[in-house]
């Protein structure tokens, strides 16, 4: 067993059928090979990122361009007689393999990680929270006899003198932002897109700085008095969050197609390759349950209804017993499990590539030690693990906001022992502390499936490189590769790989100081409930 927990590749041939069947191949490919190039390509430019949106290439991207604020709508001869505008004129496409035959080039399908309604969604993301926001905060202003307070009961009193001077002070800030378009600092085109988005952002920032003033300064967070302030950190984590998953999904998708259409890369075969991406796309497009509903929108919308059960048993998904957050949270949850539904297909798939699994194995996915991108090629399949981690990082912090701020409202000053209903308690812990459960679970299995998964992988061809190009143990010879006992000064004179580097070629997909600080940001949101066992 190597340091990596990959087994050494020394079984006969099939051992294991579909892996050592592509090893053998890929090693004879190797063999009658005159050497090994390590300076491939001789066009370094097309080996570029591929961890880019393909709406516009990711160049000079700033926060607020990454969704639509606007709906992007065109008028049709047909009902309803407006559709979603195209995201870009360059969508990745595919040619499917489906048989083993290729499909003409007038069935190229755009390969899609999200579709439909909720792509739409997700693609206006800020446009969705902020109508979430307005409807949450406006309703104990409009609601009478409303059992949450509002924002104005936080807001101070202004009369006389004072209320002009405060209103003056509120004018000063667009002129301020006229003078600087005035003079091209800020473009007048983006200020609609930049206003909903940094003005949204500080807005719920600044309820969840007033959500912890408000518990800090309390006796027992079951003191507070319900406010709709409460529900700023779910609808924050859901806007930076969601934002950031869209980007992800554009770049996904130029990823997971074009790493195919390289030539002489990290996949040998491009028609097979072809034929795993018109499975996967086959399988996140989905068939309907008895021709009406798609599975994925059925499990977000079930997922989501469990909850809304509890919640409804409970004090609400904030604890503020506020039947339009109820109905508010029910809905945003229902979209945002409808698109994990999406990724964990998009695992599922991803997890078969990098195993070489019985169906894919003719792929040819390899390890190139001394691949241009510096990672044995899989550079961007590690952005694209690191892109989803920091998703998740994110979500974990709200975890702490939301155990701590949001279940204090509910949890008794004596503690466990002040549950007098084992229901309620029930309750309390499927809310508050399942979550913090679920995301230890997700986050541990998101870093197996994705950066160790693909770290075997690369240990895995690494010492099938390192086995095969192996000469006899002796002395210094020209004209053979380098033995392992071979001394260290001989290694510069053999004729095969540069021994040193190749001892030193990268087996994980980032740089591993990168990789240990995301994983610990994962473990941070678990520390803390730990952490305040101890307080």
């Amino acid at each position: 067993m190597t340091e990596s927990g990959a087994e050494p590749d020394d079984r006969p041939p099939g051992a294991d059928g579909g892996r050592e069947s592509a090893s053998a191949d890929r090693v004879a490919r190797y063999e009658a090979a005159e050497g090994w190039d390590a300076n491939r390509p001789a066009d370094p430019t097309s080996l570029d990122s591929l961890w880019i949106r393909w709406t516009d290439g990711g160049s000079d991207l700033h926060f607020h361009r990454v969704c639509e604020i606007i709906p992007q709508v065109e008028r049709t001869d047909s009902w309803p007689f407006i559709q979603p505008t195209k995201e870009g004129e360059n969508a990745p496409v595919f040619t499917p393999v489906r048989d083993g035959v290729d499909t003409t080039e007038e069935d190229e399908v755009q390969f899609q990680f999200v579709n439909g309604l909720p792509r739409q969604l997700l693609r206006h993301v800020p446009l969705l929270v902020l109508t979430a926001t307005v409807i949450m905060f406006a309703g104990p202003e409009l609601i009478l006899n409303s059992d949450v307070a509002g924002l104005s009961a936080l807001l101070p009193q202004f009369n006389g003198s004072n209320t002009a001077l405060f209103g003056l002070f509120l004018a000063i800030g667009p002129v301020l932002i006229w003078l600087l378009t005035s003079v091209d600092v800020i473009e007048i085109r983006e200020l609609p897109s930049a206003g909903a988005v940094y003005g949204l952002t500080a807005f719920l920032g600044l309820g969840i700085l007033i959500s912890l003033f408000l518990v800090a300064t309390a006796d027992h967070p079951s003191e507070v008095e319900p406010n709709v302030v409460l529900t700023s950190g779910y609808l924050l984590t859901l806007l930076v969050g969601g934002m950031m998953l869209y980007e992800a999904t554009l770049r996904i998708e130029h990823l997971f197609v074009t790493v195919g259409e390289r030539d002489d890369d990290i996949i040998d075969d491009q028609a097979e390759y072809r034929r795993f991406l018109t499975d996967l796309n086959d399988a996140i497009t989905e068939t309907p349950i008895l021709g009406l509903v798609r599975p994925s929108r059925l499990f977000g919308t079930v997922f989501a209804l469990q909850f809304l059960i509890v919640w409804i048993l409970g004090a609400g998904p904030q604890n503020l017993n506020y039947s339009v957050g109820l109905v508010v949270n029910f809905v945003l949850n229902a979209i945002l499990v409808t698109v994990v539904f999406k990724f964990f297909i998009l695992v599922r798939y991803f997890n078969k590539l990098m195993n070489e699994k019985q169906e894919y194995r003719e792929i040819g996915l390899h390890y190139e030690p001394f691949h241009i991108d510096g990672y044995g090629g899989f550079r961007d399949f590690g952005r694209f693990a690191t892109r989803i981690n920091i998703i998740l990082t994110l979500a974990g912090l709200y975890l702490p906001y939301r155990l701590y701020i949001i279940g204090g409202l509910e949890f008794p000053r004596e503690g466990l022992a002040g549950f007098t209903d084992p229901l309620v308690l029930t309750i309390w812990f499927i809310s508050f502390l399942g979550p913090v459960v679920a995301y230890a679970l997700g986050a541990a299995a998101w870093g197996y499936y994705s950066f160790w998964s693909m770290h075997v992988k690369m240990e895995r061809d690494k010492q099938l490189l390192a086995r095969r190009f192996q000469g006899k143990r002796g002395g210094r010879e020209l004209d053979r590769t380098p033995s392992a006992g071979d001394t260290i000064d001989s290694f510069e004179y053999c004729k095969g790989p540069a021994w040193g580097a190749f001892r030193d070629a990268p087996t994980w997909p980032l740089d591993v100081s990168k990789m240990l600080s995301l994983i610990s940001g994962n473990a941070v949101p678990l520390l803390i409930p730990v952490v305040n066992l101890f307080l």
